[in-house]
Order: C-alpha cells, then sequence, then structure tokens
C-alpha cells in the first residue's frame, strides 16, 4: 500500500551507528546484539559474563559488573574515547529470584535495584552524555520492561521484580519529559516482553524442575523467541525519525496477564 511504502521509505537506517546492548551474553540480550550487528552497527556487546561472545571487527565485547558504578562509568569513558560517539543504547540485563518478598531478604532487595534499576538509569545518563556531547542531542535509548511493569503477577517469585520493573517505568517516563524539556532529539521507548525463553528463569531457580513445578509444563502458550523480541526492539529503533514508540508490550498468543 501507499501507506506502508511511504512508512518503509522513513524508516531510519541503523548502519554505521554506534550501539550498546547489556545483557548481551544471553537470550534477549545476545539476539538483539546479534540482530544488530546484522544491520551493520557497530556492537558493544556487554555483560558480567562473555564466554557466548566473541570479539571481531565492529563487535566489541565487555565484561562489566554492573553492580559496579566504576566499571559501568570506565565503559561509557571508554566508548567517548575509542568510538567517539553512540546512537543506541538497549538496556536489557537483569535478574530476578525465586521466591517472594516475605521470604526475601534486604541484600537480595538491593542487588535487584541496583541491577534493574540504578544500572540502566547510570547507563542512560550516561550515554545521553555522550548523545548530547559528540552526537548533536540526537539517538535512541530503548530499557527493556516486562509486562509486570504494567500489571502486579499472582506468582510471588516476580512481586519483587515487578518493584524494579515499575521503578524503570517511572524512570524513563521521566527521561522522555526530560527530553523534551531540553529540546533534544533522543528518543525514549521501552518494550515489555511477556514470558519469553531465556535463561532468567533457570538464573532465578536454579533447575528445570523447579521452573515446571511453579509455572507447569503444560501451559496454553508457547513462550516467545529471544529473536523476536529482538526483532520488535529493531522495529522501535527503525521506526521513522519522527515516531517516538513510547512503549510496546509483547506476549505469547493466548497469554494473559
Amino acid at each position: 500500500s501507499v501507506l506502508a511504502e511511504v512508512f518503509t521509505a522513513n524508516m531510519t537506517s541503523l548502519s554505521k551507528k554506534i550501539g550498546l546492548v547489556t545483557g548481551a551474553n544471553s537470550g534477549i540480550g545476545f539476539a538483539t546484539a546479534k540482530h544488530l550487528f546484522d544491520e551493520g552497527v557497530t556492537v558493544v556487546a556487554v555483560d558480567k559474563d562473555s564466554d557466548k561472545l566473541q570479539e571481531q571487527p565492529n563487535f566489541h565485547v565487555k565484561q562489566v559488573n554492573l553492580l559496579s558504578e566504576c566499571e559501568i562509568r570506565a565503559l561509557f569513558q571508554w566508548i567517548r574515547s575509542e568510538l567517539g560517539r553512540l546512537d543506541i543504547v538497549v538496556n536489557v540485563a537483569g535478574i530476578g529470584t525465586d521466591h517472594g518478598i516475605l521470604d526475601g531478604d534486604y541484600e537480595e532487595w538491593m542487588k535487584m535495584i541496583q541491577v534493574n534499576l540504578l544500572a540502566p538509569t547510570l547507563s542512560c545518563k550516561l550515554a545521553m552524555e555522550v548523545m548530547i556531547d559528540l552526537c548533536g542531542g540526537s539517538g535512541h535509548v530503548v530499557n527493556m520492561q516486562s509486562v509486570w511493569s504494567h500489571a502486579v503477577p499472582k506468582t510471588e517469585h516476580v512481586h519483587w521484580y515487578s518493584v524494579t520493573k515499575y521503578g524503570l517505568k517511572s524512570m524513563t517516563d521521566g527521561l522522555r519529559v526530560e527530553v523534551a524539556n531540553r529540546n533534544l532529539d533522543i528518543r525514549i521507548s521501552t518494550i515489555s516482553p511477556g514470558p519469553t525463553e531465556s535463561n532468567f528463569n533457570t538464573n532465578s531457580f536454579k533447575s528445570q524442575e523447579k521452573i515446571d513445578q511453579t509455572f507447569g509444563s503444560n501451559r496454553a502458550f508457547s513462550r516467545l523467541d529471544p529473536t523476536e523480541v529482538a526483532a520488535a526492539v529493531l522495529h522501535i529503533l527503525k521506526s521513522p525519525k519522527n515516531v517516538q514508540i513510547n512503549d510496546m508490550i509483547i506476549t505469547p498468543q493466548k497469554y494473559v496477564f
């Protein structure tokens, strides 16, 4: 159709841009980093582990502990000095737990707040400073939220995770206001996926048996594949420059939250 042709013609090219992806060693982060690289983006792939990532031209692997402010700041200083610009940031990294708030403890709550909220907040701030200083005040930030930033889950183990994701949603919405107040051309987007096949549950529950005990093995829906979420990230990034997709909620068919 004519409308589709106009939209396609105005799509943002990602070729030769520089993009940062956190949580890039697995799951959605891994798929997103690969998709961006295939689109011609110079990728900075960030994770605390890097065994699944291979350094190559235009694909930089950086081991960063997101619990460390110093390591996060050093990463962005490296980007400034070695790459000279930053066009895209996709904050994917996140952690969960296998129990509810009443069975949790202060140290665990703080760790999840640090990784799921404070680290992406600092990443956004430092990335946007690079975009302002070196890219003429333009760029695109995408934060990985969750359906649990829109509703409180019935399953207890996701309750504190939901708290951190509600916080991330509020922070990102605030950034969008501040960008508009400063008349910057930085787009601020979020994507809120439902259940996705990744190592997130494995890391939280430690075994497939415990995962099946919690969720059941005979579900009416199939989990999203990380590549499907990554494709949604690309759709957001490639939208016309005057289009800001504030939030995109994607879930498996037949999944209700």
